[in-house]
């Protein structure tokens, strides 16, 4: 996975749900780089985007899909392991 793809699946799994406008401030990057992130990680089934009516207008809602959830915890389990194996020869 991208690393920019993991940061944004770290924040929806640690801190669930987030508005796209939250996201772009979290990762500090332009839109058009988020647009196309959120846009692969939809595609690939990890992600669910959906419209909201807010006091402040209409807004994106940006979450994880149980697959999504699924796809974050084996990666994390590999990088976990990965890191073990590297303190241990080190």
């Amino acid at each position: 996975m991208n690393p920019t793809r993991f940061i944004i699946a770290t924040t929806l799994y640690l801190f669930g749900p987030k508005r796209e406008g939250d996201l772009k401030k979290i990762l500090g990057i332009p839109w058009g780089n988020l647009s196309t992130h959120l846009r692969r990680l939809e595609e690939a089934g990890y992600i669910r985007r959906r419209h909201v009516l807010t006091v402040r207008g209409p807004r994106v809602l940006v979450s994880l899909t149980e697959r999504g959830v699924d796809a974050y915890s084996e990666l994390s389990a590999t990088l976990r392991k990965l890191l073990k194996d590297v303190e241990k020869t080190g």
